[in-house]
């Protein structure tokens, strides 16, 4: 069966010294979280999932579909590719054996070669940690922790990568909040999530604010801000069974569909230039990454030709 990150089994009670800490003291300013150095790709790439008797490995792939190059090959599988900033680094989610004799999803890193493969903490996992996403300057990853083996217990958190910290990101005045897919906005200093029951995406400013940018009956499936901050691209299902991939100003607060297939449309990902959206989609029979204009749904591109394709994760 496919690797789905929410039907995680078989979790241990949180050990004390490895818990998620609440924040000590005020948020770091908005200085310290704006990007530094960032490097304009040459040639970006995309990230994406391929599957294998029902084991996956993280390719990368150029946007018009040359240059496969694999870059994992281990034993059992690995989840949730997402770019650094300056396109030299992936994060992932690879099973780990904890200190509590138990396997745990942890976040690992890697070069955007391959190289110089590691967990990003070096203390043993007690709780579940996936869904990761970096910061502009990258410094620290904002990403979603479940605790115990409860569907409820899952919360927003920060790692500061080069130590083992790992603390809750929440508004001013709570400890910790639900939240699903969060990822950093391009200034670094609020996150984009999903609310705990799917239908509301929100910005929040750690320690600070928390706003709704958009609410819906229909249950949204992700997303995510474009390069310069202003559009919100995000699939959503249109029906009990099909998701569809939209995008709203955010100056304006209105939605364009941009894909109308029956089909599965998800996964959506902006190109470094925001001209572009990456996604996953069944039109062909297999589950493909394709590219399509992120203005008006035209250009389609079918970027992947492989067994079975997920989670494509285009450099920012």
């Amino acid at each position: 069966m496919r690797r789905i990150p929410f039907a995680l089994t078989l979790l241990a009670a949180l050990a004390g010294c490895d818990q998620p800490t609440a924040p000590a003291g005020d948020p770091s300013s908005a200085a310290d979280l704006a990007p530094t150095g960032l490097v304009t790709p040459i040639n970006s790439r995309i990230a994406f999932l391929s599957y294998t008797n029902e084991e996956s490995d993280v390719y990368t792939i150029g946007p018009g579909g040359g240059g496969l190059t694999r870059l994992t090959s281990w034993d059992g599988s690995e989840w949730e590719p997402t770019w650094s900033w300056d396109h030299r680094q992936l994060a992932m989610v690879r099973w780990r054996m904890g200190a509590d004799k138990v396997e745990h999803g942890d976040i690992f890193l890697m070069n955007a070669d391959g190289s110089n493969k590691r967990w990003a903490r070096s203390a043993l996992p007690t709780f579940e940690m996936f869904e990761p996403s970096w910061s502009p300057d990258g410094k620290r990853l904002v990403m979603t922790i479940r605790l115990g083996n409860s569907g409820a217990d899952i919360y927003l958190a920060t790692m500061e990568l080069g130590s083992d910290t790992v603390r809750y990101v929440a508004p001013k005045g709570v400890l910790r909040i639900y939240g699903r897919q969060a990822s950093w906005d391009p200034t670094g200093t609020s996150v984009i999530y999903l609310d705990e029951l799917g239908t509301s995406v929100h910005r929040l400013v750690p320690g600070g604010t928390d706003v709704v940018l958009l609410k819906s009956y229909w249950q949204i499936r992700d997303a995510v801000l474009s390069p310069d901050g202003k559009r919100l691209a995000y699939t959503r299902l249109v029906s009990s069974t099909n998701p569809e991939i939209f995008v709203m100003d955010l100056a304006t607060r209105s939605s364009k569909r941009l894909t109308n297939n029956a089909g599965d449309d998800h996964g959506v990902t902006w190109s470094p230039d925001g001209t572009r959206l990456a996604f996953l989609s069944h039109r062909s029979g297999t589950y493909q990454v394709w590219s399509m204009n992120a203005s008006t749904g035209g250009g389609l591109t079918q970027v992947t030709h492989v067994e079975d394709a997920e989670e494509p994760a285009w450099a920012h």
